[in-house]
């Protein structure tokens, strides 16, 4: 296929989605160039690529250099939030195409008109105790701790914390206050149930349920703060009840944005003995765990191509949307994680040979090579090694996650294992086996 062809695509960083992107645009004709400012050897998309540069994503003027000399027609990112955000700029300096506007992506990505948009759309969502610059906080009266604390406009789950009295609420607020660009927070009521997270395709401007997961969260550190996903898998065990309760609802509130074609997820909860939904927050891209992967395997779509056609002015034809199925054919498909503790990395034990064992396993990632140091903390940068699954049935996924489990080990430099491992027995507690 060629209908890409004499056309040129500017891809933004080596992020999760950027090798995927470039598979889809040179199938159809395209000429890639990739930028960034690490070596090849360091950076995935630059060995597949056309051209490479060794321009920062953060340099908008090296960028609209790059344009210029390589007469690029588009411009996008994989999922990195901020690569696509100066995706945006450029596009927005030389009038080209991207699947977002400015007013889109803060309405969906800033936590307060999200959550009024909710509102106004019936979408289940958490009680707000206060929201806006901290300056403005002056005390709580009639609240019922504990309560959850964040940054309006942040990301990576930075500066979010469950404030269990009046005693950690002033160190909460100005953790919160410290990712905040815009200064402003939200106070919201403490929501107890299943993490999960939806994503859904808009093609066209038709809006669609792609997945659902179940969100198996570790907190690294004690305390009260918040957790990482060490596992998500899908389908959700509870998918049929949000379909009744809350699907039709959500979908109205993406119509009402207007995209022609992008990607929204959006994370919750679910109460079971409530039978109560609470949805809190939502992102006008796809989610770091990119379920596209093995959604394009099992349903044979991927919501990620439509948002290239866009990038390149030319009409999406060959999205068939009977073919979205957020029950995904059956399968069971994981993205499983072992979780850094921080430190250096001295040894990783088992990687290859243990994922070349596991037929289930698609694909992996590891974001921490030895001899590089890990974060530390409570946020989305933990997640040291992914693993994509597509299994037949739950009792296979638990019986491949034991064996990887049990055959990768991670060390520190003092020799030590270094990861949290997800514990595939808290699989029975949910799903029939």
């Amino acid at each position: 296929m060629n209908k890409f062809k004499d056309k040129t695509l500017l891809i933004l960083g080596s992020n999760v989605g950027t090798i995927d992107i470039i598979n889809y645009a040179k199938k159809n004709g395209a000429k890639i160039v990739v930028t960034d400012y690490y070596d090849p050897k360091d950076s995935p998309g630059k060995l597949v690529s056309d051209y490479h540069e060794k321009i920062s994503t953060d340099d908008i003027n090296g960028l609209l250099d790059l344009c210029e000399k390589y007469k690029v027609d588009g411009i996008i990112s994989g999922i990195s939030e901020f690569n696509l955000l100066q995706a945006k700029k450029v596009c927005n300096l030389l009038k080209k195409p991207i699947y977002f506007s400015d007013q889109q992506w803060n309405l969906i990505s800033h936590k307060d008109s999200f959550r009024k948009l909710c509102e106004e759309f019936n979408v289940s969502c958490p009680k707000t105790y206060f929201l806006g610059p901290i300056s403005n906080f002056i005390s709580l009266k009639n609240i019922e701790y504990p309560i959850v604390i964040k940054p309006v406009d942040g990301s990576m789950s930075q500066g979010v914390t469950i404030c269990s009295c009046e005693d950690k609420l002033q160190e909460a607020l100005q953790e919160a206050d410290k990712f905040s660009d815009s200064n402003r927070i939200i106070i919201e009521e403490f929501f107890e149930g299943d993490e999960f997270t939806a994503h859904y395709s808009i093609v066209n401007g038709k809006v669609n349920l792609a997945c659902m997961d179940n969100r198996y969260p570790v907190s690294v550190n004690r305390g009260s703060v918040t957790t990482i996903p060490i596992a998500r898998v899908f389908p959700s065990t509870f998918l049929s009840k949000y379909l009744e309760k809350e699907n039709q609802n959500v979908i109205k509130m993406i119509e009402s944005i207007n995209l022609k074609s992008g990607i929204l997820f959006l994370q919750g909860f679910y109460n079971k003995k409530k039978d109560k939904f609470c949805i809190f927050e939502a992102g006008l891209r796809c989610a770091g765990e990119a379920p596209y992967r093995f959604i394009e395997k099992v349903n044979g779509l991927n919501f990620l191509n439509p948002i290239v056609d866009l990038s390149l002015e030319t009409p999406t034809k060959d999205y068939d949307f009977s073919k979205e199925n957020p029950y995904l054919n059956g399968k069971y498909c994981g993205v499983i994680s072992l979780v850094t503790k921080g430190g250096k990395v001295s040894k990783i034990e088992g990687l290859e040979e243990s994922v070349s064992n596991v037929k289930s396993v698609i694909e992996y990632e590891c974001r921490y090579k030895e001899g590089e140091e890990t974060p530390s903390g409570n946020t989305l940068r933990q997640l040291m090694i992914r693993f994509v699954m597509i299994c037949d049935s739950i009792d296979q996924m638990k019986s491949d996650i034991n064996y990887l489990n049990s055959n990768i080990n991670v060390y520190n430099d003092k020799g030590k294992s270094m990861v949290l491992k997800f514990d595939e027995e808290r699989l029975s507690k949910e799903f029939i086996v």
